[in-house]
């Protein structure tokens, strides 16, 4: 009982300022203008500000080959688990079966991960860790995503353009955000403290914003004829996938630090990204929207329980 205690202590907040975001769109206070908008200041602006103040002020050591490739393969796994089981629920709908698909692996961690491990390590999480996860994890969910929308599309150009994945990951204000960090923390460049100060007060800013952006977005309109079909989805997402996968890297001997960062990787609930992805590449974004609602309502039960699960097991301190 203590344990799960704490693990609704360490996400009511969380849930607390997404909700805050719903109810405030549902009054009016918000609109979709204001959320692609604020969106905007949080990828472009907040959020990469914080993972340069983040990495340009921490220790890194060393290079972790074995949990890249941990991330990685976890990510392979879970998205073929997603086929096969898509495929056995015969999904005919080339467009949903590829949102399903996409709902099941990919997790909001940087707008929702990082507030969990912010809560859960005092505001300090492995940054080499962190860093891997942003690097690699999150590159190889736009490039899965750009592969798998575009193969199950129904446009006959089904060209998938290796130059264009490249040039997306390289603009990537997350990705330069963290090369950038990185050569001020590796060549100890010093930053005029003015600067420093400012930079630190912007990259506060992500954690709250991008809440009240995700509550803003979510749609409690469900569609009882796609009810199984969304439930399977975000079942895969916050329970099936760290299920497996948190056993597997305990097995691999991490320490509890690399398992609290992989287990709130996998357990995180379904992106917002994959609404914008599905839209943007002619996806059913409607079904995207309402397994992204859905695996939120599920991770308030099973966040909670799972890092109950970890804290019994001595597997996050």
């Amino acid at each position: 009982m203590e344990n799960l205690l704490m693990g609704l202590n360490i996400v009511t907040p969380v849930f607390f300022v997404l909700l805050l975001g719903y109810f405030a769109k549902k009054r009016g206070y918000i609109d979709n203008n204001f959320v692609d908008k604020g969106t905007w200041l949080v990828f472009y602006l907040a959020l990469p500000f914080k993972l340069f103040y983040d990495i340009k002020s921490s220790r890194i050591e060393s290079f972790h080959l074995k949990y890249v490739a941990y991330i990685l393969l976890g990510i392979i796994f879970v998205i073929f688990i997603s086929i096969v089981i898509a495929k056995s629920l015969r999904i005919k709908d080339k467009k949903k079966l590829s949102a399903f698909v996409h709902c099941a692996y990919r997790s909001n961690f940087v707008y929702v991960g990082f507030p969990i491990l912010d809560i859960i390590y005092n505001g300090a999480p492995s940054m080499e860790h962190m860093i891997i996860i942003i690097s690699f994890g999150l590159t190889l969910y736009n490039i899965s995503a750009i592969i798998l929308l575009t193969y199950y599309s129904e446009s006959e150009e089904k060209r998938i353009s290796i130059i264009d994945i490249a040039i997306k990951i390289i603009k990537n204000p997350m990705i330069i955000s963290i090369i950038v960090g990185a050569i001020f923390n590796f060549l100890h460049i010093p930053v005029y403290q003015g600067v420093d100060k400012a930079i630190e007060m912007v990259s506060k800013i992500s954690t709250p914003m991008s809440l009240i952006l995700i509550g803003a977005s979510l749609n409690f309109e469900s569609s009882k004829s796609d009810f199984k079909l969304m439930f399977i989805s975000a079942f895969i997402k916050t329970i099936l996938a760290p299920a497996i996968l948190i056993p597997i890297g305990v097995k691999l001997g991490f320490t509890n630090m690399e398992l609290g960062i992989a287990f709130v990787f996998w357990a995180t609930p379904c992106a917002a990204n994959c609404f914008i992805f599905t839209k943007q590449m002619k996806s059913d974004y409607e079904f995207a929207s309402k397994v992204i609602t859905l695996s939120f309502i599920m991770s308030i039960i099973t966040y909670p329980v799972g890092i109950s699960l970890m804290n019994y097991f001595n597997l996050l301190h």
